[in-house]
């Protein structure tokens, strides 16, 4: 992974706050809001990107997630991760998903020269016995709000062989992939490299937030059997 210089790191966090403090009331608030995790924006800073910063102007209109790391300082964002916010009334579409998977292109977008990182980090320092490991970060914020503590990975391929260690001291770890071919390869794959893993499906087209906005709470940890 290439390091960071200290002004590249400060600049991380000046771009976090500045996104953070743009969150609310704009489309980024709506998307959040609409996948039931409203409560979590703060806590996560997450934020909206309608200045962007100088390098960022890619990124314009779009929901910004930080990869927060537990200990702050300067060394508090590790990187940002870019979504991309539909607009539905335009587009005639149904729903958001409708909306996105009619679109080309990327549906999350990183920052050049970062090489992939976990996030939620802060899930691993738990005293319960199992963790979740989760196709995404909006996935493993839903978790989160399950009472299942969780992080989330950008696919398959952004997989490090140096995460392994991070869960050897767990009982179990959940393995939550989409309901789709890519998510199930996600699935087999993360169960190939952790021998604690147990892979959990939540059935044909759903992740975790859209299997709990559907069946609540008590029924996805009813399915990872808790």
């Amino acid at each position: 992974m290439s390091k960071l210089s200290a002004s590249q790191r400060v600049d991380l966090i000046t771009a976090a706050k500045r996104y953070s403090s743009r969150y609310e009331g704009s489309p980024a608030e709506e998307l959040i809001v609409g996948r039931g995790l409203g409560e979590l924006a703060g806590k996560l800073g997450l934020g909206f990107v309608s200045e962007p910063v100088v390098g960022h102007e890619r990124y314009r209109d779009h929901l910004a997630i930080p990869y927060l790391r537990p200990a702050g300082g300067q060394f508090a964002v590790a990187t940002l991760r870019f979504r991309r916010i539909g607009t539905l009334v335009s587009e005639g579409a149904s729903n958001l998903d409708e909306f996105e998977d009619s679109l080309s292109g990327a549906k999350y977008l990183s920052l050049p020269g970062h090489s992939p990182l976990m996030y939620n980090t802060q899930a691993l320092l738990t005293h319960l016995p199992y963790i979740a490991l989760c196709e995404g970060e909006l996935d493993a914020a839903t978790a989160e709000l399950a009472g299942v503590p969780a992080v989330g990975l950008p696919g398959v391929s952004s997989w490090r062989d140096h995460f392994g260690p991070a869960f050897a001291g767990f009982e179990t770890v959940f393995v939550i992939g989409d309901g789709d071919q890519a998510g199930r390869q996600f699935t087999q794959k993360m169960c190939e490299r952790l021998p604690n893993a147990k892979p959990i499906d939540l059935g044909d087209g759903y992740d975790v937030n859209s299997f709990t906005q559907q069946y609540g709470y008590a029924a996805f940890r009813g399915r990872l059997g808790l």
